[in-house]
């Protein structure tokens, strides 16, 4: 009877489904350990679940990055000139609509202007790079489309966590990191 009763717990807990071993995008990571739960099928990732961050942005891109890395030091930044996000997304908000366009006389005098995009601390460098210079293009993409800024005179670079504005101690520290700033070219 207890070699029976023991067969049949063991049968039952072989059954059931592992949970933790779940991987609902079938990229090989478990849920449980996939910094990017929603990879697309088919797509080589790292041990976290994302993507090289070279195969998230074109080539393109990061030479932009890697020229731009250099310019920095020839920069001024303005006072105030920041857009912030929502946790973890890349949308401007329609809150943040009225922010631009108190910087519009000051932009439209300045048409070399460096969108620099930032996220806070959570997640990994990988993920807030690509994530930080995806808010600088949504930024970009605003200005030229509803603004009718020259895109030529918009450049974009993502600093990923970096350059915290504050510590990200707390949710409220978190939101102000969260940012583009726009700095004017010299």
């Amino acid at each position: 009877m207890f070699f029976k009763l023991l067969l049949l717990l063991v049968c039952t807990c072989l059954s059931l489904p592992s949970f933790a071993w779940e991987d609902t995008d079938k990229d090989g990571v478990p849920d449980k350990k996939d910094a990017c739960p929603e990879t697309p099928m088919g797509v080589v990732v790292l041990a976290n679940g994302c993507q090289e961050i070279s195969d998230l942005i074109p080539k393109s891109e990061l030479q932009n990055l890697d020229m731009q890395q250099n310019k920095i030091s020839h920069v001024s930044s303005k006072q105030g000139l920041k857009i912030y996000f929502d946790f973890g997304h890349e949308d401007v908000l329609t809150t943040q609509l009225p922010t631009i366009e108190k910087m519009l006389p000051l932009l439209r005098e300045n048409q070399n202007i460096l969108l620099v995009g930032h996220t806070d601390n959570v997640g990994s460098e990988q993920i807030n790079l690509n994530l930080s210079l995806q808010r600088a293009l949504s930024v970009k993409k605003v200005l030229v489309n509803q603004f009718d800024f020259e895109p030529s005179g918009l450049t974009v670079l993502g600093k990923g966590s970096l350059e915290p504005a504050v510590e990200n101690n707390t949710a409220q520290q978190r939101q102000l990191n969260r940012r583009v700033e726009f700095v004017v070219k010299k």
